[in-house]
């Protein structure tokens, strides 16, 4: 079996950045899959992918939710078309396995007379090992996410005790986090190497009810004297008025009771900024498009906003300024 060198996937992650206008950038490797170079590429969101060029195979991928996403897509890269497995990981903690994970794909690929084929048994494979990463464990991103979006809405309850956490709509995939009674709040928790942050869809960043929009940045860091995310749900568990909609909620977002195995992922919010969203804040949104919407075929919308871009505009305040005002 061909060795792979670590050097070649170093390299290739050290030149890519997370696009601005394409899907994808992506990096040709050393490894040909019939005539066509496999690749590995970053997203807008900065995810991880490897692409196995699968023309002519009859290759399934499988959709369900996991650590390690596999699809088929048709791209296109300094040429015609080409039908690729794309293998894909968005778990940034994660992305030194995914690196294993790629390595070993390369390897099954450089023998194989059915490349797609091989790559896709080699993912089912690492998905084995990987079952235990799934949502049912959030990473320890998600968590980071989970927590900024979990302490506004403790900051919510402190200044409203009948705060509806059905108010709470981030995890349902709503365009805002919170819609309360005199504001939208949409979060979004930096972690302490963040330098931006990333926007989904038409209609997050966009105003709507004739009620202000706040965005929320938390820049919540590691903490080993602070809080995890099972302790900010004890906290709400007591405080909320409902505990069936919150335990609604925590399971969308993902996260579930495991009593065999502690929560010891600890965090402290460092600091937190607002923007009220109008004009002057980068975005994109349905009048910034010439139809008001998205063309005919492109289904999702994701972009990145450099945190350079938001600071001038953004000062400083307090979760309990911030709930104030929206309760109010």
């Amino acid at each position: 079996m061909t060795e792979i060198e670590p050097t070649m996937l170093e390299r290739a992650w050290a030149v890519l950045v997370p696009p601005r206008v394409k899907e994808l950038a992506s990096f040709p490797l050393d490894v040909l899959a019939g005539a066509q170079p496999c690749r590995v590429a970053m997203d807008t969101a900065g995810d991880r992918h490897l692409l196995v060029p699968a023309d002519g195979e009859a290759v399934a991928a499988d959709p369900r939710p996991a650590v390690l996403g596999t699809a088929i897509r048709k791209l296109a890269f300094d040429g015609p078309a080409v039908t690729y497995l794309d293998i894909s990981c968005g778990e940034p903690d994660l992305f030194s396995e995914f690196d294993e994970v790629v390595t070993d794909v390369l390897e099954a690929v450089s023998v194989a007379q059915r490349p797609a084929s091989a790559a896709m048994r080699a993912v089912t494979r690492w998905r084995r090992l990987f079952r235990s990463r799934l949502l049912r464990g959030l990473s320890r991103q998600a968590k980071l996410g989970l927590f900024a979006e979990l302490s506004m809405l403790s900051s919510l309850v402190q200044a409203d005790p009948g705060f509806p956490v059905e108010a709470w709509r981030g995890p349902l995939h709503e365009p805002h986090d919170f819609e309360a009674a005199a504001r939208c709040i949409e979060v979004k928790g930096l972690s302490s190497a963040s330098d931006g942050i990333v926007v989904h869809g038409l209609e997050q960043l966009n105003i709507h009810d004739d009620r202000p929009l706040d965005l929320v940045l938390l820049r919540v860091v590691e903490d080993p004297d602070g809080r995890s995310v099972s302790d900010l749900v004890e906290q709400l568990r007591v405080a909320v008025a409902s505990r069936a909609d919150l335990g609604a909620r925590l399971s969308a977002a993902g996260w579930s009771e495991q009593p065999d195995r502690p929560d010891l992922d600890t965090f402290a919010v460092e600091e937190v900024l607002r923007l009220v969203v109008g004009p002057g804040v980068p975005r994109i949104v349905p009048s910034s498009l010439v139809v008001g919407a998205l063309p005919y075929g492109v289904g999702e919308l994701s972009y990145q906003v450099d945190l350079a871009a938001m600071l001038p505009l953004s000062a400083g305040a307090s979760l309990a300024e911030i709930a104030e005002e929206a309760v109010r």
